[in-house]
């Protein structure tokens, strides 16, 4: 499954992974399992997408802007990121713009969770 949860000093995050993603609409699966799983928290938003040896693509980006503005800026969140390079850098500093609480890319999980859980 491409979205699971992570557990570090006692807060929970959404770890995403797009590794298996081949397609447009490959990404597009996984988004609708993160506005799922938004949809069923309440309280401050932690996650952590893992773009490492995943498919980017604009469609994505542009569904994923329509879902900050409809969902994800609706209460306050952390965001993180790593595997960002290439155009996937390009894409999420496009995306930063549309959202409230940005994307942070990371070079590793660690120093990304260490971000989300301080």
């Amino acid at each position: 499954m491409a979205v699971s949860y992570i557990t570090r000093n006692n807060r929970k995050v959404l770890f995403i992974e797009y590794k298996d993603c081949k397609s447009v609409e490959d990404t597009l699966k996984v988004l609708e399992q993160i506005k799922s799983e938004f949809q069923k928290t309440e309280g401050v938003w932690l996650t952590l997408h893992d773009f490492s040896n995943g498919f980017g693509s604009n469609e994505f980006m542009k569904k994923a802007s329509q879902y900050a503005k409809e969902y994800f800026n609706t209460r306050p969140a952390m965001n993180a990121a790593i595997g960002v390079s290439g155009l996937k850098k390009i894409l999420l500093q496009g995306y930063n713009l549309v959202v409230k609480d940005k994307i942070v890319p990371f070079n590793t999980m660690d120093e990304a969770l260490n971000y989300l859980t301080r």
